[in-house]
């Protein structure tokens, strides 16, 4: 397990009790820099995730205004945040969180950091892929951004792909 007394204290797993806390913007700006750290450690989004700021403030918005509230998480993730920063550094803490934290999802989160790997970061996980995280994997190795997105619908909308064939209409012929 990884961190120290304030990842591993002993919590019960439902939701960080906050109803009538509000996030500030300091809290906000914290909590921003881990959805960041998802595409940067999955090397998967163009300009930091910045194209997707806008969405991602909607879903906290949400999530903090409406039941069940999770300001009460959010605090919680960065001061877990926090300490894996000032035990491994920045770079480090966000590597171990992401990918060493031997967390199971299928298990009750009863630590402070199975809370945020379970409540924050896995919820950003999927609200950065759903946003369109996943339209640049490739990039680091030489591919094309979006050469294997084929978008919810059909395609791209780059004609980067050849086609397989061409249609060409029957023609009517008179009988």
């Amino acid at each position: 397990m990884i961190g120290g007394p304030v990842c591993n204290e002993v919590l019960s797993a439902e939701l960080i009790f906050a109803e009538g806390q509000h996030l500030t913007h300091d809290n906000k700006e914290a909590l921003w820099e881990i959805f960041e750290a998802i595409g940067i450690n999955w090397r998967n989004t163009n300009f930091d995730s910045n194209n997707q700021r806008s969405s991602w403030f909607e879903m906290i918005k949400a999530k903090t205004e409406n039941a069940p509230n999770y300001t009460g998480e959010y605090v919680n993730a960065i001061y877990v945040m926090n300490e894996l920063k000032s035990i491994y550094g920045k770079g480090d803490a966000y590597r171990k969180l992401f990918f060493e934290s031997e967390i199971d999802n299928n298990q009750p989160p009863t630590t402070r950091l199975a809370h945020f790997k379970i409540y924050v970061v896995n919820e950003f996980i999927r609200m950065q892929v759903m946003a369109g995280g996943f339209k640049s994997w490739g990039t680091k190795y030489g591919g094309e951004q979006a050469r294997n997105y084929h978008g919810f619908i059909a395609g791209t909308r780059y004609n980067r792909v050849p086609k397989v064939r061409n249609y060409t209409p029957k023609t009517t012929q008179n009988q």
